[in-house]
């Protein structure tokens, strides 16, 4: 039996009067691609960023490997709104990582717009996320007292670039490259800091459509070769069904549907909620 990577546990998140993401629950396990889906809007994203601890979530838990990363239960007020609908089954503890501890469990992440250090050169950008694992300190690193680790994550550096097709462009600057290329840029970064659960939150975007069918390939491949549990957003649904091994499907930030590709395909709330309705 897989083991699970990933647990969300009845996770809630609001925005003041707006509830971005409702009681959500969902597993990943070990080696699994899982996909969530829906209309702009459903909360998304927004759950990406509970699980980096970029946000705290309003009530719920997320745990990962078996460890909780966050951990909240609805202050009083919320409790009135939710009564009845809201478990509360987590008011015995309080717990939120910050993103670079969350980082180093083990959670690697792209995002839906493209966050590179824009001073930086390509190969620049992925060193600076693998200083994460660095054994040494930074002020050894400055003294170069420790110039066979840094020799050795350069290399380390060179070899991501070149699983993702940058090795060439090693010295171009970041923000020079075609958008598509930023995008292998950002995944080649996010796999520096060694993640064992990979979240791509919409990787497809920009692409033009032969980049998105090399996507495909891609993704499987790097999932094998590093070893992987995947966890994407995307809205070109053909992506989706062909490298998802599951989907959850997130309507007004409600989970209305969970299955194989297959399934997802002939369930009607989603056909009503988001396949059948105009091309995003």
């Amino acid at each position: 039996m897989s083991r699970n990577v990933l647990k969300i546990e009845h996770m809630t998140m609001q925005f003041g009067g707006v509830v971005a993401v409702h009681d959500l629950s969902m597993e990943i396990n070990e080696g699994e691609i899982v996909a969530l889906i829906g209309p702009n809007g459903a909360g998304k994203t927004t759950a990406f960023n509970c699980v980096t601890s970029v946000y705290e979530p309003t009530n719920g838990r997320v745990s990962f490997m078996g460890k909780p990363i966050a951990q909240n239960s609805p202050n009083k007020k919320m409790r009135k709104i939710y009564a009845g609908t809201m478990p509360d089954a987590f008011t015995d503890k309080t717990v939120r990582m910050s993103p670079d501890q969350v980082t180093k469990l083990g959670i690697a992440r792209t995002f839906q717009n493209i966050r590179l250090f824009g001073g930086m050169t390509v190969l620049e950008n992925v060193m600076t996320a693998m200083h994460l694992r660095r054994k040494s300190n930074m002020f050894t690193a400055t003294l170069h007292l420790n110039m066979k680790e840094e020799k050795a994550m350069r290399q380390k550096a060179m070899d991501l670039l070149e699983t993702v097709g940058l090795k060439e462009l090693q010295d171009e600057m970041a923000t020079s490259l075609p958008y598509g290329k930023q995008r292998l840029l950002e995944i080649a970064r996010a796999l520096a800091t060694e993640p064992k659960l990979l979240l791509l939150d919409e990787p497809a975007a920009g692409m033009n459509p032969q980049e998105t069918d090399e996507l495909s390939a891609f993704i499987k491949r790097i999932k094998d070769q590093f070893n992987l549990t995947v966890f994407v957003i995307e809205h070109h649904m053909n992506l989706i069904m062909e490298i998802s091994d599951r989907i959850y499907v997130v309507d007004f930030g409600k989970l209305i549907a969970e299955g194989t590709p297959a399934e997802i395909q002939e369930n009607p709330a989603v056909i009503a909620a988001y396949l059948g309705g105009e091309d995003e």
